[in-house]
């Protein structure tokens, strides 16, 4: 695509968006690799619509690796808050691998400066959860 075809998607785009055609505005920002429309159409479904995982797919297409991050964050976090803190072991809250635990390719996940808990992920499931809130089937 042209340089002169893409600047026009991309206004159209814009203009989709503002007039609230989030459809029009998602197929002229992935046809055109827009990612700034694709970060904004993001924010609109994270923020305004209280929807992460559609946007997650947005800030996952728009290479929007802090935001993705973020969600990342939150889905631990809420796991965590679904789990209960009483319920892992301290070991975990350490970050530590347990000693009973010598399943390979178990890696934990230390608690950040915000306090979130640690708790282990083996990497097949976290491919799988990422798959699903990206919509891949």
């Amino acid at each position: 695509m042209d340089s002169k075809l893409r600047a026009e998607l991309i206004r159209e785009g814009n203009t989709a968006f503002n007039s609230k055609d989030y459809k029009k505005a998602k197929e002229l920002f992935i046809k055109t690799g827009y990612a700034d429309g694709l970060v904004r159409l993001g924010d609109y479904y994270m923020y305004e619509k209280r929807l992460p995982l559609l946007a997650y797919g947005y800030y996952k297409k728009a290479g929007a690796a802090v935001k993705v991050e973020d969600i990342h964050r939150r889905m631990i976090g809420a796991i965590c808050q679904w789990l209960g803190k009483d319920k892992l072991k301290p070991e975990f809250a350490a970050g530590l691998q347990p000693a009973g635990l010598k399943a390979p390719g178990i890696t934990a996940i230390k608690a950040g400066e915000d306090g979130m808990v640690a708790v282990p992920v083996n990497p097949d499931f976290r491919k799988a959860a990422m798959k699903i809130a990206a919509g891949v089937k």
